[in-house]
């Protein structure tokens, strides 16, 4: 439940031997390569490296024919297996083969379509009894074939003055008449401008010979031989895909490797002979790669901590346990931590989970949303992971709460065989426990709000920053004025104890108020800067008056947020009376049906709702407090395709 230790790595060595440190550092697997400019202040002296990859041609077009034919392929391990020249013949052949077979579909893919819409346009003219060839030998007229829209056809009347602009329908449709006009050639031009302004649209009927009818019936004959064509060919395909799926696999794997090897190189920078690769490791692969590079003549490598790098921005590696690991997902969402800051995904972990069952109580609620959450998980759905130990949690509250699918004294025989009681000890709809919910409701937040404050105090320390950890309004003198205006309202509300007396004032609430309004002055003080003191006190002092206002508003906002977490508590009782006040109405099925339908209404909105509600409540009230979220992840080079 922390951040991974991580190795800042510095790999020296001559130029000859950059391309076997190159496949040393892609097969570890474990290596996220930076740039080694940013590692030095004299750069003068280095020169980017020139690596070609010997292979890149025939990868494009592996990778284009592969894409054209819509080949999946699979990473597999490329360790045995030697790639030679005769091999990169092999890999030539097998491109020409995908794109003859892709060729070859295309063009029967195109005569298909072609045949498809030959038929479908002769279909209109399936009545005319005319030698087509004969019309186009005419020298002196010239005939086009068509469609005209119905609107263009009653609009024809206006060009009577041309007595050549005549339209002859052979059929119609909804939208269209087709059919023909014809011109003299010495007026064709006119004519066709005519019919072009009234969206007249031709048709391929002049390139055919013979009769409609007649190309109608050698057209339904030859189109399902071309589908026999294709699908013959697509099945010769499918079997070439299966037989050679492993080589294609194979040359997928390699160019990939391949070329993030080459990729690693271009990371790489040299300087008279040599060549210096800085990247990053885990601290636990650490030893073993430097082992293994090592190995390789000339090479030489130099380790540093994480810490030591911080200026570098260390990428970041989570580190979980089972039930935390899920919650990476929302740490993630909001961003990752930085290398030195505290990890927050287990705080996620246990307050998101407990603030959901609390809110959600209801045990076969609880379970409903258990098991949708396992069907997720088995659909590599990352909410699935969480909705399981959320409904978990909802169906232990809600047994707390005596709520099975909203039945609030089903549990009564359990409660007075294991305890004794006469029924269920939490009644939430009573005035009495509306109350309690809302003042732990209010407690819970304050609890979760001092949390933060004390992670923040530890974060800031441990990235050095003394002046957010001593002065700011998440540290130590915003976590005394915090606790103590919280102490005065519990003590006076619940103990009806009195502590504001003027001494504790002055000490725990006006002395921190002080501090985070010095804070800057403060913090140069304590970093024992000798420019301590503001540009111009006048506009410090106006700054920091609005923001401590704003500061003392949060305390009071985010506190008063988490109201919320009874409000839904409320609600959901509230919506299941509902939803048996209607049932009660009726009998039979109609009550077992509104009881079921009203169920699993409740259950959808709900659930989202709360899952909505109890992340903002950790992204607002909680992570805005103590949590940066500005890391960046480690993304290691791998030989293979994720």
């Amino acid at each position: 439940m922390a951040i991974a230790r991580i190795k800042c790595l510095r790999v020296i060595g001559l130029k000859e031997q950059l391309f076997d440190a190159a496949e040393a550092l892609v097969a570890a697997q474990c290596f996220e390569p930076d740039d080694p400019l940013s590692f030095h202040s004299d750069i003068k002296m280095f020169a980017p490296v020139a690596a070609q990859n010997p292979y890149s041609e025939v990868i494009e077009s592996f990778r284009a024919a592969v894409a054209s034919a819509d080949i999946r392929c699979s990473a597999v391990s490329v360790s045995g297996r030697k790639f030679t020249d005769e091999t990169l013949e092999k890999v030539k052949q097998t491109v020409d083969s995908i794109n003859g077979f892709s060729d070859r579909c295309i063009r029967l893919e195109d005569d298909i379509s072609r045949c498809e819409r030959g038929i479908e346009q002769i279909s209109h003219f399936l009545d005319l009894d005319l030698e087509i060839g004969k019309i186009n030998e005419c020298k002196y007229i010239k005939a086009n074939f068509g469609k005209l829209p119905k609107e263009s056809f009653e609009k024809l009347q206006e060009y009577n003055e041309n007595p050549f602009a005549m339209f002859f329908p052979c059929s119609s449709d909804d939208d269209f008449y087709w059919g023909l006009y014809i011109s003299p050639v010495s007026d064709s031009d006119d004519v066709d401008r005519i019919f072009s302004s009234l969206y007249f649209e031709t048709c391929g009927v002049l390139e055919l010979d013979g009769t409609p009818s007649e190309f109608n019936a050698e057209q339904q004959k030859r189109l399902p031989e071309l589908r026999q064509q294709l699908e013959n060919l697509k099945a010769e395909f499918e079997d070439y895909k299966k037989t050679n799926s492993d080589d294609i696999n194979y040359y997928y794997s390699y160019f990939i490797e391949q070329q993030r090897k080459y990729d690693l190189m271009a990371k790489a920078v040299t300087y008279s002979k040599s060549f210096v690769i800085v990247g990053w490791v885990p601290e636990e692969n650490a030893k073993e790669l430097v082992e293994t590079l090592e190995k390789i003549e000339s090479i030489e490598c130099k380790l540093t901590d994480g810490r030591e790098e911080m200026k570098h921005s260390p990428p970041v590696r989570l580190r979980n346990n089972v039930f935390t690991k899920a919650f990476s997902y929302f740490t993630e969402m909001y961003g990752l931590p930085c290398y030195n800051e505290f990890d927050p995904t287990a705080f996620v972990a246990i307050t998101y989970t407990l603030l959901f069952g609390i809110m959600f109580g209801d045990v076969g609620h609880g379970i409903i949303v258990a098991l949708f959450g396992l069907f997720m998980k088995k659909k590599k759905n990352p909410l699935g992971s969480i909705l399981i130990p959320c409904g978990i949690s909802g169906a232990l509250f809600g047994a707390v709460y005596g709520s099975v699918f909203g039945y609030e004294h089903l549990l009564d025989p359990v409660f007075h065989a294991l305890f004794g009681f006469e029924e269920k000890p939490v009644e939430v709809m009573a005035p009495a426990t509306t109350n309690m919910i809302i003042y732990a409701a209010v407690g819970i937040g304050m609890l979760l709000v001092t949390l933060a404050i004390i992670l923040n105090i530890i974060v800031s320390f441990r990235m050095n920053d003394k002046e957010e950890a001593i002065f700011g309004s998440n540290g130590i003198a915003g976590l005394l004025f915090y606790v103590s205006i919280a102490a005065i309202l519990v003590s006076q509300l619940i103990f009806g104890v009195k502590l504001a007396t003027a001494p504790y004032i002055i000490c725990l609430i006006v002395i921190p108020l002080l501090m985070i309004f010095l804070k800057e002055p403060l913090g140069r003080l304590a970093a024992g800067k000798k420019e301590w003191q503001p540009e111009s006190w006048g506009g410090y002092c106006t700054q920091s008056v609005f923001e401590l206002f704003e500061y003392c508003l949060s305390y009071v906002t985010n506190t008063m947020s988490f109201l919320r977490v009874g409000a839904f508590v409320l609600v959901h009782a509230g919506m299941m009376q509902v939803v048996f006040t209607l049932a009660n109405m009726n009998h039979g099925p109609v009550y077992v049906l509104i009881v079921v339908i009203g169920n699993i209404f409740v259950i959808g909105l709900e659930a989202l709702l709360v899952c909505i509600q109890v992340l903002r409540l950790e992204f607002y009230e909680m992570f805005g407090r103590f949590y940066r979220g500005s890391g960046r992840p480690f993304k290691p080079v791998k030989p293979l395709a994720e």
